[in-house]
């Protein structure tokens, strides 16, 4: 790898070391050599032990900023392009360089992908854009479409959620980062306003995918409810003194405050908080924005707008894509092949089936590989009936089919002894675990 890397992948993290590790290690599998890796964190020994893409950097920031830890990664980073991704969230192998490719057009200073759930499957966030009071409005773009360019504007942007976005070096710092006034919240769709302001284009590229847990944090718990809204009350009253007038602030606070009591009614209602918790975080958003409403910013400056450069070299690195297939008896048999598989360097999945119509849902090893759960009758998407009869060769194609957008699969294997005429000759060394099993090559059509 040359000496200065085209392309910094920052990745911000506090207190959470299990999720830090794994994401890193699912990192590795990137479709593309040729990045460095950013670590941003409050705990640096989490990385002790880590599976993780080389090189990697590691600095340490013990405030509770987001945007000052993304700050401290942008002006380490040697790269002209920089990328930031969540320490709980999983990047699909194509992650980088579906979310890179766009910055061929000169013009274009960020982009920014889609994420899936908790299930890793179903559609998390979408597409949005952003007002000048903060509100997010949701964009029609279908995941499976190609990138969508969008000029630049003064009174709204396309938002760059920070755990899936990109963007040239140089664009952030002409306008000086993120805003350390944003802590937590309203961070992404303040510079990406800002960046639209100063002239620049951006993109949403839906097939730039990451798949996010939303584990626990200071702000909320592993529920997603949260622990207090100060942070979002300030955050968003910030947001409308810098980009709205005056006369704009309290409709805001008042429309999002509506926002936050329905949000909060349905996990209520749901039963993941007790009564007295609704109105104590509701007081705790009006605190906030309060705060943020006497909060004195420093003024962020916006230099000169500098010429664009090449585009980012995307150097590939081809992986073949194995999926493992079996039932919850074979589920030694999987772990042990499908670690064997990752520590070649090849993309694994394990899809276990049983005989029932649970969800199907989606997640990654830190051993390693990614791993399919679910019920042989069940679903993979919302839009699916949620009993379907079908054989087994049925689900397989069917899951095969999901994961072409995601990362093509080239063979299946079954955990069954193969016949003579069966034997399967390994491409390569890590391929060799599965000799003396059924082994299909998919076809690419």
């Amino acid at each position: 790898m040359a000496d200065t890397p085209d392309i910094s992948v920052i990745i911000v993290s506090r207190d959470r070391p299990e999720e830090l590790r794994k994401m890193l290690s699912c990192l590795r599998f990137q479709d593309i050599s040729g990045f460095e890796v950013i670590v941003v964190t409050n705990t640096p020994g989490a990385l002790e032990g880590a599976r993780h893409p080389s090189p990697l950097r590691l600095f340490d920031c013990d405030e509770a900023n987001i945007a000052v830890a993304r700050n401290v990664g942008i002006f380490a980073a040697k790269a002209r392009f920089i990328a930031f991704c969540d320490d709980d969230a999983l990047p699909d192998p194509a992650w980088l360089r579906h979310l890179l490719t766009p910055f061929k057009n000169p013009e274009i200073g960020g982009t920014g992908g889609f994420t899936r759930g908790r299930n890793g499957i179903s559609l998390q966030w979408g597409a949005v854009e952003t007002d000048l009071v903060g509100v997010a409005h949701s964009l029609d773009i279908a995941p499976d479409s190609k990138a969508e360019i969008f000029a630049s504007s003064q009174k709204t942007a396309p938002v760059m959620i920070g755990t899936n976005c990109a963007f040239r070096a140089s664009a952030l710092k002409q306008i000086g980062g993120f805003d350390p006034a944003f802590a937590y919240f309203l961070d992404d769709s303040d510079i990406s306003l800002r960046l639209s302001q100063a002239g620049w284009k951006l993109a949403i590229v839906p097939r730039a995918q990451v798949h996010h847990g939303f584990a626990a944090g200071p702000y909320r718990a592993e529920n997603r409810v949260p622990k207090t809204l100060h942070p979002h009350g300030k955050s968003k009253a910030v947001f409308c003194r810098k980009h709205a007038h005056e006369d704009a602030l309290e409709p805001a606070l008042s429309a999002f405050k509506a926002l936050q009591f329905k949000r909060l009614e349905k996990q209520l209602l749901a039963g993941l908080m007790e009564p007295p918790t609704l109105p104590a975080l509701i007081k705790s958003l009006e605190d906030g924005y309060q705060t943020g409403r006497h909060f004195l910013p420093k003024p962020m400056p916006v230099g000169k707008k500098p010429a664009a450069g090449s585009p980012p070299a995307l150097a590939p690195m081809p992986r073949s894509h194995v999926l493992l297939v079996g039932g919850k008896s074979d589920q030694k048999w999987l772990a042990e092949k499908a670690k064997a598989l990752a520590d070649g360097g090849i993309i694994t999945t394990i899809l276990t089936l049983s005989r029932t119509p649970a969800f199907m849902k989606a997640n990654f090893a830190e051993r390693g590989y990614w791993t399919l759960t679910g019920g042989l009758f069940g679903k993979s998407a919302r839009e699916e009936p949620l009993l379907q009869k079908r054989s087994i060769s049925d689900k397989v194609q069917a899951e095969i089919q999901r994961l072409a957008s995601i990362s093509p699969v080239d063979f299946v294997a079954y955990p069954r002894v193969a016949a003579a005429a069966d034997i399967f000759s390994p491409q390569n060394d890590a391929m060799k675990c599965l000799n003396g099993f059924v082994v299909e090559s998919v076809s690419s059509d």
